[in-house]
């Protein structure tokens, strides 16, 4: 089973102060509206990541059948995700990614 990912949360950490909202994804990735409490919009598009939910952080058990999409940390960017100020790019970037 795959846990649905949320279509729109708040950041935390270094990110607290910017809110995520989902626009489309395909087979392959997912596109991301990010804005900060200022208004700044940004876009972040990354590839579908698959990880098993953790049943027990104590004893780090994890699921067999169960899973998550895992959103990409700030080392991930350039790796498997990506970020720019245009929608367009970003729509692009995400249509290459299907192709790929």
């Amino acid at each position: 089973m795959i846990h649905p990912f949320r279509t729109e949360f708040e950041g935390t950490g270094d990110m607290k102060t910017f809110k995520f909202s989902y626009m489309k994804e395909n087979e392959k990735a997912f596109l991301y509206r990010v804005e900060s409490e200022e208004g700044d919009v940004h876009y972040e598009i990354f590839e579908k990541s698959l990880v098993p939910i953790c049943i027990d952080f104590m004893k780090r058990i994890y699921s067999e059948t169960e899973f998550k999409y895992r959103y990409p940390k700030t080392n991930d960017f350039s790796r498997w995700a990506w970020c720019t100020y245009d929608v367009k790019k970003a729509e692009k970037i995400l249509e290459d990614l299907e192709k790929s």
